[in-house]
């Protein structure tokens, strides 16, 4: 190379060193991300803070989880066998005409999931429950539109909240061994 050429080619590298260097030390730094309770729980929390210590605002938490759990649990694992039967109907393409007159949010299982959900302590448990309850019948809906490619995605979305929520019921068990034969299938 000539040195006519190699002059300006080392300019131009030695600035965009300097750019390059000067935009790393002064670029805005992210905040870390931090775990947010809602406000309604947040000012619930400080109450209880003011007037007692912590751990006892985790137990009343906590029973009230148990408690959920003892009424509800049951009612979670029957609507997960209920949609898990829909979902195989749906992966061995049964005819429509069998399964066109079914709408999940007028079966009985389906109602009393959906008070499980709005009765949770932690109300994004509860919308999470609630989702699942809508990616099930999101999936029967595209599927009897003949729209396959959302159907699948939404089995695979309810499959993701079905095991989110094993691991969740697997906390406060009420019958262990329905959950793990449900879990395996």
């Amino acid at each position: 190379m000539s040195n006519d050429l190699l002059i300006p080619m080392l300019v131009c590298a030695g600035c965009l060193a300097v750019i390059c260097f000067v935009y790393i030390k002064t670029r805005p730094k992210r905040t870390p991300r931090t775990f947010s309770i809602p406000k309604n729980q947040a000012a619930k929390l400080m109450e209880g803070n003011e007037s007692d210590s912590g751990s006892s605002d985790q137990t009343t938490f906590d029973q009230g989880l148990s408690s959920w759990h003892d009424s509800f649990e049951s009612t979670v694992l029957d609507f997960i066998e209920f949609a898990d039967e829909l979902i195989e109907t749906i992966d061995n393409e049964i005819p429509l005409e069998e399964i066109s007159d079914i709408d999940i949010f007028e079966t009985e299982k389906a109602s009393l999931f959906q008070r499980a959900a709005s009765e949770h302590p932690s109300p994004e448990m509860g919308a999470e429950l609630a989702a699942m309850l809508a990616t099930a019948s999101a999936s029967l809906h595209a599927y009897l539109r003949g729209d396959l490619e959302l159907a699948k995605q939404q089995r695979s979305s309810y499959r993701e909240y079905r095991e989110m929520w094993f691991q969740r019921l697997r906390q406060f068990p009420q019958d262990i061994d329905r959950i793990i034969r449900l879990r395996q299938t």
